[in-house]
């Protein structure tokens, strides 16, 4: 068996991922990829140039490379929630040298005592969410549930017939309405309250997802003696990947970068 680097390009990044995961037969969730190259839109639309990503491989030593075929049109969505969640300025020039974040593992959560609740902040918070998912397209047939659990956390299930538009691509619409919901909530008070917004039991399937990427590439560091580096990811989804190895031997973690490009790095040690 060997390691074989092939190249994938697309209009984005997540076109050139969905490319990727699509002809090597892989769910697009757990390719573990580099980004060599960010698209750049040029001038008038002259001097573009497509995302390009670096994806590594186990072949057979007479196995031919998997070979790229022409890149497929990308629908572009009409909203982006990543803006929303940039407070950072923007970087000029050459980036700054990555900052390491040491393995801080997360105990694992108990299951947490809920209950309905109808008071003005559920009220706010149903009016906010249900006011904004016609702007998204997630209006029909759309349901917002409000429950509070321990010191003012409140919990909002929503149900509806479009719940993929809210969830986004790997649940970034659905951090965006989670964030915006906090921010006009806690707008004005002293003491904050926390909001969590799920919908489809989505945050509960994606820690699993994450914990078996975690472990994925644990063993593939282990296997080839070196380190692996895991896509972008929001500062919760890496508490997940650095708790689900933290007791893994021969693995440690840490994470580089800035956000929110900041990312997992999985290392071998002896």
């Amino acid at each position: 068996m060997a390691m074989k680097e092939l190249f994938f390009e697309g209009k984005t990044i997540e076109a050139a991922v969905e490319k990727a995961a699509e002809e090597l037969g892989q769910d697009k969730d757990l390719l573990s990829y580099t980004v060599e190259e960010t698209p750049t839109k040029g001038i008038f639309g002259i001097g573009a140039t497509p995302a390009k990503i670096r994806v590594e491989i186990e072949i057979e030593d007479a196995e031919e490379p998997v070979k790229a075929e022409r890149e497929q049109p990308v629908k572009i969505p009409q909203w982006e929630p990543e803006k929303l969640l940039k407070k950072e300025k923007k970087q000029q020039g050459k980036a700054p040298r990555p900052e390491v974040e040491t393995n801080r593992a997360a105990a694992p959560q108990p299951e947490v005592e809920k209950h309905p609740v109808d008071d003005a902040v559920s009220q706010q918070i149903t009016a906010f969410i249900s006011g904004l998912l016609p702007h998204i397209g997630a209006a029909e047939n759309s349901a917002v549930k409000v429950e509070r659990g321990e010191e003012d956390h409140y919990f909002v299930e929503v149900s509806g017939s479009k719940m993929g538009v809210l969830i986004g691509r790997r649940g970034e619409t659905l951090d965006a309405v989670q964030y915006l919901c906090g921010l006009v909530v806690n707008k004005g008070r002293s003491e904050k309250i926390r909001i969590t917004v799920d919908t489809e039991n989505y945050r509960a399937k994606r820690v699993k997802t994450l914990e078996s990427l975690a472990r994925k590439n644990a063993e593939k560091a282990i296997k080839y003696k070196r380190n692996i580096t895991m896509e972008p990811m929001s500062p919760y989804e890496r508490r997940i990947i650095h708790a689900a190895l933290t007791d893994r031997p021969h693995i440690t973690t840490y994470s580089v970068g800035s956000e929110p490009r900041r990312r997992v790095v999985v290392s071998y040690k002896k």
